[in-house]
């Protein structure tokens, strides 16, 4: 028996107005981490070390030269320009990987410098914008891709190096940086990609939570690399770890699939995606192999 005067509330009624307001609050939450990925995305990419060991190939007993290289009218990199032991007129200009700077290549026992010298080419590193010495900010696509122009110019203006002299060397991250550089210098010397991606997107959409937002339109730093390696037009060195669940093998196949030749894969028999250098001697003889095949 319902009171005179009291009105109660369909269930169905209530059930609907929670049901609305638990949907606005999943869309604010989404449209919220889509924001948050999008305007933070640069630091999450390029998460620079902020202190890390100040060594150089010197406490390796290796010459060096010490180089800051102007990007822009305020802006600089810092760089290493490491002659081969030998004379070589060939020059392997590398970019490293997002996590760490040069400094931290010359640390014994896992550093790159020591591996990459013995290659048999003179040798440049260079560390982006944000990295290291070089110019502080925040690195994105388009800056790390002016940065590697910045080398480049060094060493052809500079130095006076022939382009075709000039090999592209890029792990991770980096391989974005010598792939774009390829594609935009068709003459020079060759590509070689230590633990390469199709594209940033790709990577991104290989985690369940990031799959969810639409990559395609968030991603200002997508690293292209699978739209760009057909128009790379040089020999092509790809190494990857058969380990390596960050840039999988399949990266590296799919790379290989759209590649001109003449063309390389070599699957890097038990190494994952940090432990390239220079535990993996075989790799090593890879690299100076292609490197010492190049006209």
């Amino acid at each position: 028996m319902t009171t005179p005067g009291v009105v109660l509330k369909e269930p169905r009624s209530l059930v609907r107005r929670i049901g609305v307001v638990a949907l606005r609050i999943v869309v604010l939450v989404y449209v919220g981490l889509c924001a948050l990925f999008y305007f933070a995305q640069d630091p999450l990419v390029f998460p620079a070390p902020k202190q890390f060991a100040k060594s150089s190939p010197a406490d390796l007993n290796i010459a060096f030269e010490d180089l800051h290289i102007p990007v822009d009218h305020s802006g600089q990199i810092h760089a290493w320009y490491i002659p081969a032991a030998a004379a070589s007129d060939k020059v392997l200009l590398y970019f490293h990987g997002n996590g760490y700077c040069i400094e931290q290549t010359a640390v014994p026992p896992v550093g790159e410098v020591v591996p990459l010298h013995g290659l048999g080419a003179n040798l440049m590193m260079v560390d982006y914008r944000g990295y290291g010495t070089s110019s502080p900010g925040t690195a994105n696509e388009t800056r790390v891709y002016e940065d590697g122009r910045a080398a480049l110019n060094y060493l052809t203006q500079v130095r006076k190096v022939p382009i075709h002299d000039i090999i592209f060397m890029g792990r991770s991250i980096g391989t974005g940086v010598a792939t774009e550089l390829a594609k935009e210098n068709p003459g020079a010397g060759g590509l070689v990609l230590i633990s390469p991606f199709t594209s940033t997107t790709a990577l991104a959409e290989r985690s369940w939570y990031l799959r969810m937002m639409p990559m395609s339109k968030l991603n200002h730093n997508p690293f292209d690399n699978l739209s760009k390696i057909g128009d790379v037009r040089m020999p092509l060195l790809i190494a990857v770890g058969d380990q390596d669940t960050l840039t999988p093998p399949a990266m590296a196949e799919a790379l290989m699939a759209k590649a001109n030749e003449p063309r390389r894969l070599y699957v890097v028999p038990g190494a994952d995606h940090n432990g390239m250098f220079p535990g993996f001697p075989d790799l090593n003889a890879q690299i100076s192999e292609f490197v010492s095949g190049l006209r």
